[in-house]
C-alpha cells in the first residue's frame, strides 16, 4: 500500500470519527461511462424535466437529454456555452460562469475530474444541498453530514483516476440570493477537510430569479432597431442585428428592415407570445431569420405571428408607392400591447441632376487617364435628387452625355477608388467623379454635360458647364499682389497664375514645376499651407498668405517657374507701414523738407514786400 493511499485512508477515517459518514457508492445505476465527457469539466443540465423532477445522469447517459433539471432559467456569461443539442451547459479550465434559476430550482450536474492517478474531485456548494450523489463504480464518496437526510454540501471522490461525480443541486436560497456550485481536482485532496486544496475546475453562480418576471417582456433589456434597407430581390443579401438604428431611410425601390429581439430582464428570450406589426403605408411581412428572397416581397399592410425559438424577428417593409419619395409608420405590439413604432423614409426615383460648379473643376487637361494620376481626380461634383427634392442614392456614376470644343471624347471614371471617384448617397448628399479626356490636339473652351437612367428608365441630363481644356506644360506665368502696400498684421495675398502655349489656364491640379518663391522674412512669413513646386493650379491660379511684421521699410519678393519658353523671374519690392501712422519714416522726413523749404519761400516773398516800402 502506497504512502499517498495509505494517508488518505486516514483522513478519510479521521474524518467519519468527527461525524461526517461514509457511503460507498457501488451500484450499477450510480456507474457511468466516460464517453463524451471532458476531463476538468462541470456540466449543468439545462433540458428541462417533462415529469417536473429533476433526472440526474444514469450509466451511460451523463451527456444525453434524459439529463434534466427543474427551474434553470438561462445563462447569463458572458460567454455561454452550450453543447451542439442544447442540452446542458458546461464550465472548465477554471470558468467561472453565472446563470439564473427560480425558486427551489433543482440542478442535475456531472463533475469529471483529472485523468491523473490518485487524483482527488471535490463539489461544493452553497444556498442549496446535494443529493442524489453517485460516482465512477468502484469509487468511494466522502459527504458532509446535514439535518436533511442524505442532503449534503460537500462531495469528494478519492478513487485514483478519471474520477466523476453527479447528483442534483437543490437550490434554497430565496428570491435575489445567490447559490453556487464548485469543482476543485489535484492531488492535495485527500477528503472533506482538504475538498477546496485543489485546482478549481469551474464554478457557476447562480441567482434565484422570479418566475413572474420571468419570459416577460422588458423594453430595456430588447432591441427593436431600423437595419440598413435591403433590395427588393432575392439575392440582397441578409439583413443585420446591429442594437441601434443603422439607418431612418431607404433608397427608392428598397425594403425597410426592423429586427426585434424581445428579452425578460434577466436576459432570457421571450417566446410564445404574439407579435403583429401594422404599416401606415405599404406592405409589411416577418420572418424568424435574416435571410431575405421571397420574405421581403410580401403584399400585405400587416402581420400576426407566434415568437419562437431564439425570439428574433426581422419586419419588412416595401416602398409605399413605386419611385415615388414617401413614408411608413410601423405599429409593432406584443399580445396586443404596443411596444414601439418605427418610421421608415424613401427617397423617390431620380428627377433632376445637376453639376455643382462651385466644388468643380474649371479648368481640365488633355491626356488625363482613367488613373489616380489624373490632374483632375474627384473634379466632377454632382446632386442628383427626386422630385420632392431629396439627394438619392445612385448604384452608378452619371456618364458624359454630351461633350463640345476641346473636351470631345471625354467620359467619366469607371474605378471606385474613393479618392477620386465615389457614388452619390443620400446621406452625403452629392457624388463625385473625373473626367477622362482624350490625348488629342484639342484644347480651350469646351462644355460638358452629364446624364443617368433612372428606375423608371427615364434619363436625366445636367446643364452643359464650360470649362477651358490646356495641352501641354506651362508656358508662362505672373504674379500679383491684393494689396500696393501693407500695414503691420495684413495678411497679403500672392497670386500666381500661368497659362500653357495657347494662352490657356493651367488645368486644376497641375503642379507649379520649378517654382522658387522668396518673400523676404524680414518683413513677411509665410502662413497656412507652403507654396512649392508640389503646389497645384485651382482655376489657373495658386495663392500663398502671408503674415505682415511688425517692422517698416520695403521689402523684396522672387518668383521664378519652369517654363516651355524660359521667362525671367518676376522680382518686385512691397512697402509696409505702422498701421498708426500709415507712414514710413522717410514720408515723415521728405514732407519736413517740403514744409521747410515752402516756410523758406513765404519768408523771402515777406522780405521784398517789405523793401518795397
Amino acid at each position: 500500500m502506497s504512502i499517498k493511499t495509505l494517508r488518505k485512508r486516514i483522513a478519510l477515517v479521521a474524518v467519519s470519527a468527527l461525524g461526517v459518514g461514509l457511503l460507498s457508492v457501488t451500484p450499477a445505476s450510480a456507474s457511468i461511462a466516460a464517453t463524451n465527457v471532458t476531463p476538468n469539466t462541470l456540466y449543468i443540465a439545462v433540458t428541462k424535466s417533462a415529469s417536473g423532477a429533476a433526472n440526474a445522469p444514469t450509466a451511460g447517459t451523463a451527456l444525453s437529454s434524459t439529463f434534466t433539471s427543474v427551474g434553470f432559467a438561462n445563462d447569463t456569461s458572458a460567454t455561454a456555452q452550450t453543447t451542439d443539442d442544447g442540452a446542458f451547459i458546461y464550465g472548465d479550465g477554471g470558468d467561472i460562469r453565472t446563470a439564473n434559476v427560480y425558486e427551489s430550482a433543482k440542478l442535475s450536474f456531472l463533475a469529471r475530474g483529472t485523468t491523473t492517478s490518485a487524483d482527488g474531485l471535490s463539489v461544493v456548494v452553497t444556498g442549496g444541498t446535494l443529493s442524489n450523489l453517485a460516482a465512477t463504480a468502484g469509487t468511494t464518496v466522502a459527504l458532509t453530514a446535514d439535518n436533511v437526510s442524505a442532503s449534503y454540501r460537500t462531495a469528494v471522490v478519492t478513487a485514483a483516476g478519471s474520477n466523476q461525480l453527479m447528483g442534483i443541486f437543490n437550490i434554497s436560497a430565496t428570491l435575489g440570493q445567490t447559490a453556487t456550485i464548485s469543482v476543485f481536482a489535484g492531488g492535495n485532496i485527500d477528503g472533506l477537510s482538504s475538498a477546496t486544496a485543489g485546482t478549481l475546475v469551474a464554478k457557476y453562480t447562480f441567482t434565484v430569479v422570479s418566475a413572474t418576471t420571468a419570459g416577460v417582456y422588458s423594453a430595456a433589456d430588447s432591441t427593436i432597431t431600423q437595419q440598413a434597407c435591403l433590395a427588393n430581390s432575392s439575392s440582397s443579401g441578409s439583413a443585420g442585428s446591429n442594437a441601434y438604428d443603422t439607418t431612418t431611410s431607404c433608397r427608392n425601390g428598397y425594403v425597410g428592415v426592423i429586427y426585434v429581439d424581445l428579452e425578460d430582464i434577466y436576459g432570457s428570450e421571450v417566446t410564445g407570445s404574439t407579435l403583429t406589426a401594422s404599416a401606415s403605408a405599404g406592405n409589411v411581412t416577418y420572418h424568424a431569420s435574416a435571410t431575405t428572397g421571397d420574405k421581403i416581397n410580401a403584399a400585405t399592410s400587416g402581420f400576426s405571428g407566434a415568437i419562437t425559438g431564439d425570439g428574433e424577428v426581422w419586419i419588412y417593409v416595401g416602398q409605399p408607392t413605386a419611385n415615388t419619395a414617401g413614408s411608413s409608420t410601423v405599429t409593432i405590439a406584443l399580445d396586443g400591447a404596443v411596444i414601439a413604432t418605427k418610421t421608415i423614409k424613401w427617397t423617390g426615383d431620380v428627377a433632376t441632376l445637376a453639376i455643382d460648379t462651385a466644388n468643380s473643376c474649371a479648368n481640365f487637361s488633355t491626356n488625363q487617364p482613367n488613373t489616380t494620376a489624373n490632374i483632375g481626380a474627384a473634379c466632377v461634383v454632382y446632386v442628383a435628387k427626386d422630385a420632392a427634392g431629396n439627394a438619392v442614392d445612385l448604384s452608378s456614376q452619371p456618364s458624359v452625355a454630351d461633350a463640345t470644343g476641346a473636351l470631345v471624347g471625354a467620359t467619366t471614371s469607371t474605378t471606385t477608388v474613393a479618392t477620386y471617384a465615389a457614388l452619390q448617397t443620400s446621406s452625403r448628399g452629392y457624388g463625385y467623379t473625373m473626367l477622362v479626356v482624350p490625348n488629342n490636339e484639342l484644347s480651350g473652351k469646351g462644355a460638358y454635360q452629364l446624364s443617368l437612367t433612372n428606375d423608371a428608365g427615364t434619363t436625366i441630363k445636367s446643364k452643359l458647364v464650360d470649362v477651358t481644356v490646356s495641352r501641354g506644360n506651362t508656358n508662362t506665368f505672373a504674379v500679383s499682389w491684393d494689396k500696393a502696400a501693407y500695414v503691420f498684421g495684413d495678411i497679403a495675398t500672392l497670386t500666381i497664375s500661368a497659362k500653357d502655349l495657347y494662352g490657356n489656364p493651367m488645368a486644376d491640379g497641375t503642379t507649379l514645376a520649378g517654382l522658387a518663391l522668396t518673400v523676404n522674412t524680414g518683413g513677411f512669413s509665410a502662413v497656412g499651407s507652403s507654396c512649392t513646386d508640389a503646389s497645384y493650379f485651382l482655376g489657373g491660379v495658386k495663392t500663398c498668405k502671408y503674415a505682415v511684421l511688425n517692422t517698416e521699410g520695403s521689402y523684396s519678393y522672387s518668383v521664378d517657374m519652369t517654363t516651355v519658353n524660359p521667362q525671367s523671374a518676376i522680382i518686385g519690392t512691397l512697402p509696409v507701414k505702422s498701421a498708426t501712422t500709415a507712414v514710413s519714416n522717410a514720408e515723415v522726413l521728405a514732407a519736413i523738407v517740403k514744409l521747410i523749404a515752402s516756410i523758406n519761400k513765404q519768408i523771402a516773398k515777406l522780405q521784398k514786400l517789405i523793401r518795397k516800402r
